[in-house]
């Protein structure tokens, strides 16, 4: 176990309101060891693409806020834009967080901490923070996002990788490709919350005011509403069964379009919910939805809702996925062009056994099991070496 130890975390989402696998792995570490989770920086045109990042001009100023005894939140300073086009922008801003950064970690009594990132850029932070031990958990492919420079950021990755002394990846496609330039790579997907999600099976969990008088069947999808998300999928199935309520949880991703889907009258939009709120919407859904396109980025994807879907016990629709084959016993697989007749036949063929069956499979993929796995890998790369 993993004690004692001062960790920087370098996240690419912040802490909250929407929990992923960062917070999930940090917040599950030992109390002995202190964690300063860095949350993502603006740059100065983001506000003018999301509105939402006004606010995250001051947030910086707040400095260092504790969320409980072991962990503390920090946000970065407005960096400059392109940064994910440009590498020499990048330099830029990474010596820019550096100089903040350098600060916080003195004033928290920082010494020889593990730097433990999420982004691919940061490989020019590397040996500014006094850090022992690299690790990079890669959790996506960053070179697929939209609006990226793919080139620029494979090579940033790739001189990051070299670095690390120990590397984690939620996909098999990551894995394969990671493991090229650094041998101590390991294939960790991503996981539930069981104890959280398992309550949507609760007789005692309520049913929310905003979903109670929604008509059933309710096909449901939890999570942000983003661009990877295959809305004409979740349009075409609202289309085909007007007598179907299809009902999306979660907020919505700037520049996402969704006039269409507004325009159908069995579409409910109930925008952006709390985690611990999460098992009471679940409990109603009839059948739950996991509608990714089906491109380079969600092809190397271990999708959190799914897994979460998975302890929640409920009947699951999932496009093909290579980290999702495995489960076809339990959830239905189905390409777009048959996606709507699999949502119609696990309304159908829903059973007890087939419910018993995903719970089982949930409490194999806890995040406890996971994060042990990650803490033996860290001690066996030095972590725990003063």
């Amino acid at each position: 176990m993993l004690e004692n130890q001062q960790i920087i975390c370098i996240s690419s989402v912040d802490w909250d309101p929407i929990w992923t696998r960062k917070q999930q792995v940090m917040s599950r570490l030992p109390g002995s060891n202190t964690v300063l989770y860095v949350e993502p920086p603006i740059s100065l045109l983001s506000p003018f693409k999301d509105p939402a990042c006004w606010r995250k001009w001051t947030t910086w100023r707040q400095g260092v806020r504790p969320w409980r005894d072991n962990i503390y939140l920090w946000s970065p300073p407005v960096t400059l834009p392109f940064g994910n086009i440009y590498p020499w922008v990048n330099r830029i801003n990474q010596w820019w967080i550096g100089l903040f950064l350098q600060q916080v970690v003195r004033r928290l009594g920082f010494s020889r901490p593990i730097l433990w990132t999420y982004l691919p850029n940061t490989v020019d932070l590397v040996g500014k923070l006094g850090e022992k031990l690299l690790v990079y958990d890669c959790v996506d492919e960053h070179s697929a996002y939209t609006g990226f420079n793919k080139e620029a950021v494979q090579s940033m990755e790739r001189k990051l990788l070299q670095k690390c002394g120990v590397v984690f990846t939620t996909a098999r496609g990551l894995f394969e490709d990671k493991r090229q330039y650094n041998a101590n790579t390991h294939l960790l997907p991503n996981a539930a919350n069981v104890e959280l999600f398992g309550k949507a099976q609760s007789p005692e969990t309520p049913i929310p005011d905003d979903i109670a008088a929604i008509p059933h069947p309710i096909i449901g999808f939890v999570g942000v509403i983003q661009d990877w998300v295959d809305l004409s999928l979740i349009e075409s199935t609202a289309k085909a069964h007007p007598d179907w309520s299809v009902v999306l949880v979660g907020p919505v991703g700037p520049g996402v379009e969704l006039q269409s889907l507004k325009d159908c009258a069995n579409v409910h939009f109930l925008g952006r919910r709390d985690q611990a709120e999460l098992p009471k919407y679940l409990k109603v859904f009839d059948v739950c939805l996991n509608p990714f396109r089906l491109n380079e980025l969600t092809r190397t994807v271990s999708p959190l809702k799914f897994y979460e879907y998975l302890a929640s016990g409920k009947p699951i629709v999932t496009v093909p996925m290579p980290e999702i084959e495995s489960y076809g016993d339990v959830v239905e697989i189905a390409p777009p062009d048959r996606f709507v007749q699999a949502v119609a036949r696990a309304l159908a063929e829903e059973t007890e056994a087939k419910k018993e069956a995903r719970l089982r499979r949930a409490a194999e993929n806890s995040w406890e099991s996971r994060v042990a796995f990650l803490m033996e890998k860290i001690i066996e790369a030095g972590g725990q070496n003063q």
